[in-house]
Formats: structure tokens, sequence, C-alpha cells
């Protein structure tokens, strides 16, 4: 099942996605016409995820949150038009799917996160 979160709902929306999923570990993935499927981050802490309506832009941030992953990643959504959360069968989150509004090359980010394995 997919969800459609209405954009004046995106900041709070996104603020309560990083803060559940806060540690797990994401992998993201951006789906572009020009360039086809290219893995941005496969399966590194999730640090957040955040909307800035002033500038109409997503922040997707993995690693940085331990010595083991010092560095972190920063994927930049320019103009979004689609925030979308995929469930599994059982209702658990599967991915997020956001989509810019780049009209001659609409990019699709898919970030999906699970807990950390132990």
């Amino acid at each position: 099942m997919t969800e459609h979160i209405e954009q004046a709902h995106w900041e709070a929306f996104l603020d309560d996605f990083a803060k559940k999923q806060h540690g797990f570990e994401a992998r993201m993935e951006i789906i572009g016409r020009a360039f086809g499927n290219q893995e941005m981050a496969a399966w590194l802490p999730f640090t957040g995820i955040s909307y800035d309506p002033h500038h109409h832009q997503i922040f997707i941030t993995v690693g940085g949150i331990s010595s083991h992953y010092p560095v972190h990643l920063t994927h930049t959504v320019d103009r979004p038009r689609t925030v979308a959360v995929r469930y599994t069968p059982e209702g658990e989150i599967s991915s997020l799917d956001l989509v810019s509004r780049d009209e001659s090359n609409p990019i699709d980010v898919r970030a999906q996160t699970r807990r950390l394995a132990i």
C-alpha cells in the first residue's frame, strides 16, 4: 500500500519519520530517466530527513553517527512534488518515495530503512 502525504504535512511527517527511524540502516536509490537507477547509500545508519518549506527542499542524511561511520552523506531533493510512503502488508514502512519537480528529468529518491542487524 502507498500513502501520499499532503504537502502541508511534509515537515511534521518527515520529522516524525526521522525520530522513529534514527539509527536504523538506510539505503538510498536515485532513479532518473536520464541516468537510470543509482544507489547513493547501501545500508548506512540513518541520521535523518527534513523538509525546509522556505527553500522547498528535502534533506536526507545517512552515516556520521559513530566512529564506525564517521562521515555523513546528505542528499538534497530540490523542489519536491511528491512524498509517498510505502507499507508492507504488515503495516510497517518499507520505503519513502520522493519525487522532484524537475519536468525535464524527474528524479525519484527511494529511501528504505531497516533495524540494525544484531
